[in-house]
C-alpha cells in the first residue's frame, strides 16, 4: 500500500525565492503568521495583499504555501500557477507546484514542474529530493533512489533523503541496505520517530517480527501519540500473536484519530478472532459511515449477520456489496444461502445460477477464483486513515473534528453589533427598501434579550399611532425572531406585508420565521436532521404537520421567490431560498441557488461552502473541493477540515 511508504516531511522553514520585494505590510504581518505555523491568519493577510497589489507574483506563491500547508492542494496550485503566470523565473516556484501536483496525484505536471525547476537550478538538491518522492509514489523505486544519490551528492541536508531511500530499497526487498540507510538517517536526528517506524517495516519484512516491536515501541516512546507507529506496532503484535496488545493499541490509534478507518477495519479483524462478534460489527459500522462505497466492509459484517442469525441484516449488506461490485460471485453464493433462511426460494434459485454463470465465464478454478476476488476486494477498499494526530489540543487544523453541516441561513438585524459578525447589502437607490443598507447575520445570540424586549415596547407604542408606517412593525416582528416567538414575529410580518407587498425585507424575514417556526414544530416530531455526506436525506415532511398553521417548506420558498421577484439582486435571499431547498432535498436547485449568490457577491463564503458541501453530497467532488477551497481561502476553517476528508483522497 502506498501509505506504507508515504514519508510525512514538511518545509522546516519557509524560503521566499528572491521576488521583487514589495513594501507591504500585510505581506510581512502574513510570513510571520507562516513562520509560526497560523495559516488561517496568513491567507487573510495575504487576501488583503493580493486586493492592494494584485500584480505581485511574490504573494501568491506565499498564499500556495499557506494553503498547501493546509492540505488545501487545489487552491494552492491555482495560487502557484498564478505566481507563475506573473513571474515565470524562479525554480523554487515550480518546485512547490509540483509536489502540490503529487498531492494531487497529477504525476505527469509535477514531472514537467521539476524538469523546468531543473533546467533553472540543476545544483539545488530540494529539486532532486522531491522528484525522488514523486518517483517512489509511482512505484519508479530505481529512479527514486538515483534522485536521492543526487540529492545526497548535492549535499541536501536532514535526515529526510535517506529515509526516503530506505522506502525504496525496501520495496526493491533491498533490506541491508534499507538498514543502513536508516541508520545513516538515525545518526542524524536521533529523535526522529519516523525513522524507528520505516525500520520497524523493514524489520516486519524481514520476518523479524520481535525487533519490530522493539522499533515500532521507540518511536511511541518519542511520540506517546505517534499513531502511525502504534498501528503498525498493532500489525505485528497480531503476527506473534498478541490479540489483546493490538487490540490497546488500535484502541489508542481510534482515541487520537477517530476518522481513522485502517484502525476501525484492523480492530474488527480483532473482534472476529476473540470472537466479539457485535464489536466487530459495529467497527464495520463505522467504517462503512467514513466511505460508504467500501465493500468489504459491507460484505464481512453480512457474514458476521448470518452467523448471529440477522438474515435480514445480512441480506441488506450483501445487497449492497452486489450493488458496488455486480458480478461479485462469492457475494451471490453468500446471498443465495441466506434467502434459503429467509424462505425466498424463488430469489435464492435466480443467485445460485448468477453465481454458477459467473464461475463458468472464469477460467480459473474456484479456490484460485477465491483467492484473486479476495485480493481484488482488498485494492478496492478506500480507507480514509490517515496518520495524523486528530485530537484539538495539538494537531493541524484540518486534522480536527469537524460537525459537517451546512452554514444557515442569514436574518436581518435592525440594531449595530460587532462589525465582523455581520454581512452588509447596500441598497442605495434600489427600490422597495426602507434603508440604505441592510445589516445581516447567520450567528445567534448578538442582541440581549433585554434589548429586544425594550424594542418590542418601543414600537409597541409606535405602531398603535395613527397614520404609522409599517416599520414600526417590522421593528417589532424581528424582535419577536430573535425571541424566539415566531408566531408573534410572523403576526407582525403579516401585517407589514398588508400595509406594503413592496417591503422586500418583510417578505424575507417572514421566509425565515416561517422556516424556524417548522423546525420547532418538527423537532416536536422528532424529524431535525442535518445534511450528511454520503447519504441522500429523503424529502422533507410534507404540508401536514404544520398545514394548520399555514406554514410549510412550500410557503417560505413562495416568501422567498417574491423577495427575489423584488429585488433579484440579493445575493442573501438567494442564499436562504438555496439553504430550504436543501433542507427538502432539491438538491440540484440548492445548488443553483448558492451559484446564483456567489455570482452576486464574489465573497460570500458561506455560500461558497455550502455549494461545495452539496456537490460532494451528489458525488461531483472535483467541483465541490474547489468551492471549499474557495470558501476556505474567504475564511470558514472548517472548509479545511471537510477537504481533509473528502478531497485527495
Amino acid at each position: 500500500m502506498l501509505h506504507r511508504y508515504l514519508v510525512f516531511f514538511l518545509l522546516i522553514f519557509l524560503t521566499i525565492p528572491a521576488f521583487p520585494q514589495a513594501d507591504l505590510n500585510f505581506k510581512q504581518t502574513a510570513v510571520d503568521h507562516l513562520r509560526k505555523g497560523q495559516f488561517i491568519e496568513a491567507v487573510e493577510n495575504l487576501n488583503i495583499a493580493i486586493l492592494k497589489e494584485p500584480g505581485l507574483a511574490e504573494l501568491f506563491y506565499l498564499r500556495g504555501y499557506a494553503k498547501y500547508s493546509l492540505d488545501d492542494f487545489m487552491g494552492a496550485e491555482q495560487d502557484y500557477t498564478h505566481s507563475i503566470d506573473l513571474s515565470p523565473y524562479l525554480a523554487d516556484v515550480f518546485t512547490n507546484r509540483a509536489i502540490v501536483r503529487s498531492q494531487m496525484q497529477n504525476f505527469t505536471g509535477a514531472m514537467e514542474d521539476f524538469e523546468k525547476a531543473m533546467e533553472m537550478d540543476s545544483k539545488n538538491g530540494e529539486i532532486w529530493f522531491y522528484r525522488a518522492r514523486t518517483n517512489l509514489y509511482l512505484k519508479k523505486n530505481y529512479s527514486c533512489l538515483v534522485d536521492c544519490n543526487k540529492a545526497i551528492q548535492l549535499k541536501f541536508p536532514g535526515e529526510g533523503v535517506y529515509i526516503l531511500k530506505a522506502s525504496a530499497e525496501q520495496e526493491i526487498k533491498r533490506f541491508p541496505e534499507a538498514i543502513e540507510d536508516l541508520g545513516t538517517a538515525m545518526k542524524l536526528n536521533p529523535k526522529n520517530g519516523y525513522i524507528f517506524t520505516q525500520r520497524g517495516m523493514v524489520w516486519v519484512d524481514m520476518e523479524r517480527v520481535d525487533s519490530a516491536i522493539i522499533d515500532f515501541s521507540r518511536a511511541v516512546a518519542l511520540d506517546s501519540a505517534n499513531t502511525y507507529a502504534l498501528f503498525n506496532r498493532a500489525l505485528a503484535y497480531l503476527k506473534i500473536p498478541d490479540q489483546q496488545k493490538a487490540l490497546h493499541d488500535l484502541n489508542t490509534v481510534i482515541r487520537i484519530s477517530p476518522y481513522n478507518s485502517y484502525a476501525y477495519y484492523n480492530r474488527a479483524i480483532v473482534y472476529i478472532g476473540l470472537n466479539q462478534k457485535h464489536e466487530a460489527i459495529h467497527d464495520f459500522d463505522i467504517v462503512s459511515k467514513l466511505d460508504p462505497k467500501n465493500i468489504i466492509s459491507y460484505y464481512y459484517r453480512s457474514k458476521l449477520k448470518s452467523e448471529l442469525h440477522d438474515y435480514q441484516g445480512a441480506l441488506d449488506d450483501l445487497n449492497k456489496t452486489l450493488d458496488l461490485l455486480p458480478d461479485y460471485t462469492d457475494a451471490f453464493y453468500d446471498r443465495y444461502e441466506v434467502k434459503i433462511k429467509l424462505k425466498d426460494q424463488k430469489g435464492a434459485m435466480a443467485d445460485y445460477k448468477r453465481a454458477k454463470e459467473l464461475t463458468e465465464k472464469n477460467h480459473f478454478n474456484p479456490d484460485s477464483l477465491k483467492a484473486e476476488r479476495k485480493d481484488y476486494l482488498k485494492s478496492l477498499v478506500k480507507l480514509s486513515g490517515d496518520f495524523e494526530q486528530m485530537n484539538t489540543m495539538n494537531s493541524k487544523l484540518q486534522n480536527q473534528a469537524v460537525d459537517i453541516k451546512l452554514k444557515p441561513v442569514f436574518c436581518l438585524l435592525v440594531w449595530k453589533t460587532d462589525f465582523d459578525k455581520v454581512k452588509l447589502y447596500d441598497v442605495y437607490k434600489k427600490g422597495h427598501y426602507f434603508t440604505n443598507i441592510l445589516t445581516l447575520t447567520n450567528q445567534p445570540g448578538l442582541i440581549s434579550d433585554s434589548l429586544l424586549r425594550a424594542e418590542i415596547d418601543c414600537q409597541t407604542s409606535q405602531a398603535g399611532l395613527p397614520g404609522s408606517d409599517p416599520g414600526a412593525l417590522y421593528k417589532r416582528a424581528i424582535s419577536w425572531y430573535f425571541l424566539r416567538n415566531y408566531d408573534r414575529a410572523i403576526s407582525d410580518l403579516n401585517e407589514t406585508i398588508a400595509a406594503d407587498s413592496g417591503f422586500v425585507e418583510a417578505w424575507l424575514s417572514r421566509a425565515n420565521a416561517r422556516y424556524e417556526l417548522i423546525q420547532v414544530i418538527n423537532t416536536q416530531d422528532d424529524y431535525h436532521r442535518e445534511i450528511t455526506i454520503g447519504k441522500m436525506l429523503p424529502k422533507a415532511p410534507g404540508p401536514a404537520l404544520s398545514a394548520t398553521l399555514e406554514h410549510t417548506y412550500e410557503a417560505v420558498i413562495h416568501d422567498y421567490d417574491k423577495a427575489l421577484a423584488l429585488d433579484p439582486g440579493n445575493a442573501f435571499s438567494w442564499y436562504n431560498r438555496g439553504y430550504v431547498n436543501s433542507r427538502m432535498g432539491n438538491y440540484r436547485a440548492a445548488v443553483d441557488d448558492f451559484s446564483k449568490a456567489v455570482a452576486l457577491r464574489s465573497d460570500f463564503a458561506e455560500a461558497w461552502y455550502n455549494r461545495g458541501l452539496l456537490s460532494i453530497l451528489l458525488n461531483e467532488n472535483h467541483t465541490g473541493c474547489t468551492d471549499l477551497s474557495r470558501a476556505g481561502e474567504l475564511g470558514i476553517s472548517d472548509a479545511y477540515r471537510v477537504m481533509k476528508r473528502y478531497c485527495y483522497k
